[in-house]
C-alpha cells in the first residue's frame, strides 16, 4: 500500500519508537496528502510539538487524548478521526505499558490494567478502525515483543499480554483476509524502559545475537515495509538482533 494521500492513525504517537515512525512517515517521499491521526494519553506537550513538525514539514496531524483501556474512549477516538480525514487506512497499534510483575506479587489491579491496556485495547482499536475499512484496502500492524512467544521472568502480565495480542494478530489476519492485512512487529532492544540499570541494558544487549541495541528507526523501517509490502499477512516480524531464537 502506498502512503499518499492515506489516513494513518497511530497510537502513543508522542514518544519513544511510534514518534520516530511519525517522524519517519513525515519526511517519506511518498507522504504527499498523508494524514495523520497521533494518538496520546498524557503526553500533551509531545504531541503538540509533533503537530507544529508536521505543520512546518507541509502535513496535518490531529493529535487526540485517549485512554485506551476506556472501550468507549477508543470508540469515540475512532469516531473523530473519522470525521476530520475520512476511513482509516493504516493503524499503527503501539500504545503500550511495561513494567515488572513478579507472578508471585502480581496483583490483580497491575494484571487488568496491563490486559485493558496492551490487549483488549488494541483489539477494540482495530475493531473499530476495521469497521471504517469495509470494502476497501487496509493495513493494521501491532507492536508487539520477543516476549510475545517466550515469556520473561518477573513480567508474566506484559508476556501475557503480548502472547495474547500475537495471537489476535494471527486471528484477525485469518478473518479480515483478503481486503485487511494485519501483522505485528516485535523489537528487541531498542530504548530501555528508564527504571532499567546498567547491567539490565547489558544482559539485554548480550541476549541478542548482534550483541548490540537496536534503533528507532530499525523499527519504523519495519513498519514501512509491511505497509508497503501487499504480500504480507499475519506475520510477527522480529527485529530484535536475533534474541527471539538466541
Amino acid at each position: 500500500m502506498q502512503l499518499k494521500q492515506k489516513h494513518i492513525v497511530v497510537t502513543g504517537a508522542a514518544k519513544r519508537v511510534a514518534r520516530r515512525f511519525v517522524e519517519r512517515l513525515l519526511d517519506h517521499p511518498e507522504s504527499k496528502g498523508l494524514k495523520i491521526t497521533g494518538h496520546y494519553h498524557k503526553s500533551k506537550k509531545e504531541i503538540e510539538e509533533l503537530a507544529a513538525l508536521a505543520k512546518a514539514k507541509g502535513h496535518e496531524l490531529l493529535p487526540l487524548s485517549a485512554d485506551i483501556r476506556d472501550t468507549k474512549a477508543t470508540k469515540q477516538l475512532v469516531a473523530q478521526a473519522v470525521k476530520k480525514f475520512g476511513p482509516v487506512d493504516i493503524l499503527v497499534n503501539s500504545a503500550s505499558d511495561f513494567y515488572p510483575t513478579p507472578a508471585l506479587t502480581c496483583s490483580e489491579s497491575d494484571w487488568d490494567s496491563l490486559m485493558a491496556l496492551n490487549l483488549r485495547g488494541q483489539f477494540f482499536l482495530a475493531q473499530a478502525c476495521a469497521e471504517t475499512m469495509k470494502g476497501r484496502s487496509g493495513v493494521i500492524l501491532n507492536l508487539l515483543d520477543v516476549y510475545a512467544e517466550r515469556g520473561s521472568k518477573n513480567f508474566v502480565a506484559y508476556a501475557a499480554t503480548k502472547g495474547g495480542l500475537w495471537n489476535v494478530t494471527k486471528n484477525l489476519a485469518r478473518e479480515w483476509a483478503p481486503h485487511i492485512r494485519v501483522n505485528g512487529v516485535s523489537p528487541g532492544a531498542v530504548l530501555f524502559p528508564e527504571s532499567y540499570t546498567e547491567e539490565q541494558k547489558q544482559k539485554a544487549v548480550d541476549r541478542s545475537l548482534l550483541k548490540r541495541t537496536g534503533t528507532p528507526d530499525d523499527i519504523a523501517e519495519a513498519l514501512l515495509f509491511l505497509i508497503a509490502n501487499e504480500y504480507v499477512t499475519g506475520v510477527n516480524l522480529c527485529v530484535d538482533g536475533g534474541r527471539s531464537i538466541a
